[in-house]
C-alpha cells in the first residue's frame, strides 16, 4: 500500500513536471517560430504572443475560458484519444486536469498579489506554482529563457544545460526565427528558412 502511494506520488510530480515542460516547449515555440503573418500558426498564436510581450497585463483583460480555450481543446483531444485506445486511467485525467491549468498558472504570475486567490498564494509560496518574480525573469530581456510557467522548477535546470539553445540549434536553419534578432549572428542560422519570409 505504501510503495503504492509513494509510486503515485512520483507519477504525480513527473505528469505535472511533463505538462510544464510541454507549455514551456509550446511557449518557446510561440516566442521563436514564425511572425503573425504566418498562415494559421502565427494568427492564431503568434499574434496574442506579441502583444503579450508589448503589454504582459492584458492577458488578464481577457476572459479566463477565452484566454485559455485552445488549451482545453487539446486536453479534451487528449482525453478523446485516450478513451478511443482504452488507456483512460488516473495518469491521463490527472495529465489532463494539470494541462488545463497552464495557461491559468501563467495568468496568475501576471496578477497582483493581493488580487489571486489565497490558495494560489499559498502555492506561490511554496514553490508548487510559479510567481510573478520568477516568471519576469523571462519577460525582462529578450525573452529567450524561462518559457516554462506553471512551476520555477524546470526553468533553471532547462536553461543551465541548453535546451532551448538545442531546440534553437534544431529547428531555427529549419523554420527561422524572424523575430529573434538575437538569433542573427549565429552561424547556422537560416535566413531563408521556410517561415521566415512570410
Amino acid at each position: 500500500m505504501l510503495l503504492e502511494i509513494v509510486t503515485g506520488i512520483f507519477w504525480a510530480v513527473g505528469l505535472y513536471l511533463l505538462v510544464d515542460f510541454i507549455a514551456g516547449f509550446f511557449h518557446w515555440a510561440e516566442d521563436t517560430l514564425g511572425t503573425p503573418e504566418t498562415p494559421i500558426w502565427g494568427q492564431t498564436f503568434v499574434a496574442p504572443n506579441v502583444l503579450h510581450h508589448n503589454a504582459p497585463l492584458e492577458m488578464n483583460k481577457i476572459h479566463w475560458f477565452r484566454n485559455s480555450l485552445p488549451i482545453y481543446l487539446i486536453c479534451i483531444a487528449v482525453l478523446g484519444v485516450a478513451w478511443l485506445t482504452d488507456s483512460l486511467g488516473w495518469k491521463v485525467w490527472f495529465f489532463a486536469f494539470v494541462g488545463l491549468f497552464a495557461q491559468q498558472t501563467h495568468r496568475w504570475s501576471h496578477t497582483p498579489r493581493k488580487a489571486l486567490p489565497r490558495l494560489v498564494v499559498f502555492l506561490q509560496r511554496l514553490e508548487i506554482l510559479q510567481d510573478a518574480k520568477h516568471h519576469y525573469k523571462h519577460h525582462r530581456a529578450d525573452h529567450s529563457t524561462h518559457f516554462c510557467v506553471g512551476t520555477p522548477w524546470l526553468n533553471p535546470i532547462l536553461d543551465r544545460f541548453g535546451v532551448w539553445k538545442f531546440l534553437e540549434r534544431m529547428l531555427v536553419p529549419v523554420f527561422g526565427a524572424p523575430r529573434r534578432p538575437d538569433l542573427d549572428d549565429k552561424t547556422w542560422y537560416n535566413d531563408r528558412a521556410f517561415y521566415s519570409r512570410q
